[in-house]
């Protein structure tokens, strides 16, 4: 049993009622981090439901940079934010990984007795998943601004490449006096134009 009391403003909470706080107080657990632990792996099953109480915590992916793998922070979690998520959606496999990047705690609900819970409390349940899906709403709309700038810096770098590249290219081949070859970056932009739509 866990008190929850430092966690009964948490978003995700929102409408619930000091009985439903202590019933989720029965069956939550309090976990603490240090810098640099991982609370779990992309790929995962995902088990756990967190808020954190204090702290600072960073979901990763994997993203390709040019030979290799680099691991980038999306999204920092700190006091009263909710994650681990995907313990309560199918396939219940975490989406990103998770570290601890200052010294942290959270309150931890199992999945299964949460899920009982929310199913026994069906008005608590409704609530929960209505917070919940507000959560995943606003997670949907950050990943989308975040995709949308990325699109716009990549599409001005291949236009300023393009630009000096060909330019080079053409003037190249003026100066021979030979046809110019179709420049290989002209096939890069076709194939990506439906970027920018």
């Amino acid at each position: 049993m866990q008190e929850i009391s430092s966690i009964e403003k948490a978003k995700v909470l929102r409408g619930l009622s000091r009985a439903d706080l202590a019933e989720l107080g029965e069956i939550a657990y309090e976990q603490k981090f240090e810098r640099r632990d991982c609370l779990f792996k992309r790929g995962e099953e995902a088990k756990t439901f967190y808020i954190a109480t204090r702290g600072l915590f960073a979901l990763t992916v994997d993203v390709r940079l040019f030979e290799g793998y680099a691991e980038m922070a999306l999204e920092e979690k700190g006091p009263l934010d909710a994650f681990g998520w995907s313990s309560l959606v199918e396939p219940r496999l975490s989406i990103y990984s998770t570290y601890c990047i200052e010294d942290g705690a959270v309150v931890a609900f199992p999945r299964k007795p949460l899920e009982a819970l929310m199913m026994s409390n069906r008005r608590m349940g409704e609530e929960f998943q209505h917070n919940l899906n507000e959560l995943i709403g606003a997670r949907v709309r950050n990943l989308q601004e975040h995709w949308l700038e990325e699109i716009s810096q990549s599409t001005a770098r291949v236009k300023e490449l393009s630009h000096s590249e060909l330019t080079h290219h053409w003037a190249e081949a003026m100066t021979e006096r030979a046809t110019p070859r179709p420049h290989p970056l002209n096939r890069w932009i076709r194939r990506h134009t439906h970027l920018g739509a």
